[in-house]
């Protein structure tokens, strides 16, 4: 048996740990308005693994460049939603943020040179600058951009 000052100290240390579930899923439309309600959902999960405030920042930032690609570029008016999946994993947070539309190839997108004023490619180099991880798969219809951040990382 356990005595009663090994779980008060267990009961104490589950108190000060963060409650996240280990997934969270939810849909939003495929909307302008949207994304800071997205950039806002994920604030909080990763808010509650303990990511420090350059780190939220950080991710919030990689999320909203994620969720304005899938708007822009990957609306389908036949759905015309964004899924977000947010998973806390012991050492990361991984978010994952579908699209429905036509898809793309990120290897075809040229990153923009110093100085140039063209605006495509900046997301994404953006979300590569400021996330550990960034992977995009194709779906049929549609892309899934995996972002991943290390806590501490």
């Amino acid at each position: 048996m356990y005595s009663t000052k090994v779980l008060e100290l267990a009961y104490a240390v589950n108190l000060a740990r963060p409650r996240t579930r280990a997934a969270v899923e939810f849909e939003m439309s495929s909307r302008a308005s949207s994304i800071s309600r997205i950039r806002s959902r994920v604030r909080a999960y990763a808010r509650s693994m303990g990511f420090a405030p350059d780190d939220l920042d950080d991710i919030c930032i990689a999320v909203g460049e994620a969720s304005t690609n899938a708007v822009k570029h990957g609306h389908n008016p036949a759905y015309p939603r964004i899924s977000v999946r947010m998973e806390n994993h012991p050492d990361a947070l991984r978010v994952l943020i579908t699209d429905a539309g036509p898809g793309f190839d990120p290897r075809a997108v040229c990153p923009p040179g110093e100085g140039d004023l063209c605006e495509c490619g900046r997301g994404i180099m953006c979300m590569r600058a400021l996330m550990d991880e960034v992977l995009f798969h194709a779906l049929d219809p549609g892309t899934r951009v995996e972002m991943v951040k290390y806590v501490g990382g």
